[in-house]
C-alpha cells in the first residue's frame, strides 16, 4: 500500500485505484475530504475506483467480519467459481449462481457486495476489497495477477488446490496430535479421580486401624486428609486449571500456533517451523506462477510465519531488494537449508522458480511427515508409560498399608 504521508488537520481515506498501465493499486491519501483525495490522485494519472474513509472500512481489529465467520468457504469458493468460468460463464454469472445457491444470509450478502462492485465496473480484486479485510490477501493477490495475464479461472483453481494441499499437510499434524492430547487427559483425570475421592476416603479407613505405615504410604494419606480437609479449594482450583488449559488452547488456535512458548517444546517446536516452511515454499510458488515479483510474493507469505522467521524474512526482502539472489538471501537469513538453497540456485539459472518452490514445499512436506510419524510413534508410548508409572505407583502406595495389616493378622 501506498502512503502519501498523513496530516493532523485531514482525514485518512483509502483509493482503490488503476494506473496507467492498467494495474490496480490501493492507496492511502490524507486530504480534507473524498473528492479531494480522488483529486489528488487523479492528478498524479492515476483512475479512481473507490474512495472511502479509512475510519469507516477498517476491519481488523474493527468491524466487519472475514470470510470465513461468514460462512464461506474460501478453498471451495475459488473452486466453484473457476468451475463456472470454465464452463463458459462470465465472472458476474458465476458469481450471481454462487449467490443464489448459497443458504447463509450473510454469505450471500456478502457475495451479493462482490457482483453489486464488479457491476459498477470494478476489477474482481477490487470488488472483494470492499470492505478490506474480508478476503484472504494471498486470493485477492492471486486473483489481481491473473486480471493482468487474463487466466483468471486458471489462478482461481490453483488458489483452491494450494489452500487444500495446506489444508490436508495441516489435518496431517493435527491428527497426530489428537490420540496423544486424548491420552494425557485421560491419565490427568484418572489421576485426579484417586488423589481427590479414592485417596480421601481411603486415608479414613487406614487411619481407623492404627497400624503403622511406610513412610511413602504416610505420605499419600497425608493429601488424604489435606483434600478431606480441603475438597472444595482444591475443586476450585482444578476448575481454574481447567479454564486456563482451554483458553490457552483456544487463543493456539486463534493465533495458528504462533506462541512463542510452543516453539520451545522439544519436537514440537522444530516440527511447527518445518510445517511453517513448507507453507511458506508453496505459497511463494503459487503467487509467482501467477505472476507476482518475488518479493511481493514473500511479504503476502510472512504472515504463515513465526515471529522469529517473519524477522529473518524481512531481512531477507531487503537483501533481494539490494540486489542479491533469492537463493543467496534466503541462506544468509537462514529460511534456506542446502537442498532448498542448492535448488534455488538452479531454478535461477533455468528460470523455473515456481516449480522449484513447489517441489522444495514437497521435500519439507515428506520430511514433515516422516518427522511427525517419528515424534509420534516415540511420543505415545513414552507417555503411556509415565501415566502408568504414576496410576501405578500410587496404586501401590495404597495397597502396601493393606499389605502390611494382612501379615500382622497373620
Amino acid at each position: 500500500m501506498l502512503n502519501f504521508g498523513p496530516s493532523a488537520t485531514h482525514g485518512q481515506f483509502e483509493l482503490v485505484v488503476r494506473t496507467a498501465q492498467g494495474s490496480v493499486q490501493t492507496l492511502a491519501l490524507s486530504a480534507a475530504d473524498a473528492n479531494a483525495a480522488s483529486a489528488l490522485a487523479a492528478r498524479d494519472g492515476l483512475q479512481v475506483l473507490t474512495c472511502t474513509a479509512r475510519g469507516k472500512t477498517e476491519t481488523r481489529p474493527g468491524g466487519h467480519q472475514s470470510a470465513a465467520r461468514l460462512g464461506i468457504d474460501v478453498a471451495n469458493f475459488s473452486y466453484e467459481l473457476a468451475s463456472l468460468m470454465m464452463a463458459g460463464l462470465s465472472v458476474m454469472e458465476a458469481l450471481r449462481t454462487l449467490a443464489a445457491k448459497e443458504v447463509h444470509t450473510q454469505a450471500r450478502a456478502a457475495l451479493l457486495d462482490i457482483v453489486k462492485g464488479v457491476g459498477e465496473g470494478l476489477p474482481l480484486s477490487a470488488a472483494m476489497q470492499r470492505p478490506p479485510g474480508r478476503y484472504p490477501p494471498l486470493l485477492v493477490a492471486t486473483v489481481s495477477a491473473s486480471e493482468q495475464t487474463g487466466d483468471l479461472s486458471a489462478a482461481l483453481r490453483r488458489y483452491a488446490e494450494h489452500q487444500m494441499m495446506v489444508k490436508a499437510l495441516r489435518d496431517k499434524v493435527v491428527g497426530a496430535t489428537v490420540y496423544p492430547v486424548l491420552l494425557l487427559t485421560m491419565g490427568c483425570l484418572v489421576v485426579m479421580f484417586l488423589m481427590t475421592v479414592v485417596i480421601p476416603k481411603f486415608a479414613v479407613l487406614i487411619e481407623s486401624t492404627r497400624h503403622e505405615l511406610p513412610w511413602s504410604s504416610q505420605l499419600l494419606m497425608t493429601w488424604g486428609r489435606f483434600a478431606a480437609a480441603h475438597a472444595w479449594q482444591i475443586g476450585v482450583v482444578g476448575i481454574l486449571g481447567l479454564a486456563a488449559l482451554l483458553v490457552t488452547g483456544r487463543q493456539v488456535l486463534r493465533s495458528g500456533a504462533r506462541a512463542t512458548w510452543l516453539e520451545k517444546i522439544p519436537f514440537v517446536g522444530p516440527t511447527m517451523r518445518q510445517f511453517r516452511h513448507a507453507q511458506l515454499y508453496r505459497t511463494t510458488g503459487m503467487l509467482v506462477r501467477g505472476g507476482i515479483a518475488v518479493p511481493k510474493a514473500l511479504e503476502l507469505g510472512a504472515s504463515l510465519l513465526g515471529d522469529a522467521d517473519r524477522l529473518r524474512l524481512n531481512r531477507a526482502i531487503e537483501l533481494i531488494h539490494e540486489g542479491r539472489s533469492l537463493s543467496h538471501s534466503l541462506e544468509i537469513a537462514q529460511l534456506a537449508d542446502p537442498v532448498a538453497t542448492s535448488m534455488l540456485a538452479v531454478a535461477e539459472r533455468t528460470g523455473a522458480l515456481a516449480d522449484i518452490l513447489e517441489r522444495i514445499a514437497e521435500f519439507h512436506e515428506s520430511r514433515l511427515k516422516r518427522s511427525v510419524e517419528i515424534t509420534s510413534r516415540l511420543f505415545e508410548p513414552i507417555l503411556m508409560i509415565l501415566i502408568g508409572l504414576v496410576v501405578g505407583g500410587i496404586v501401590v502406595m495404597m495397597y502396601l498399608p493393606i499389605f502390611d495389616l494382612a501379615s500382622s493378622l497373620q
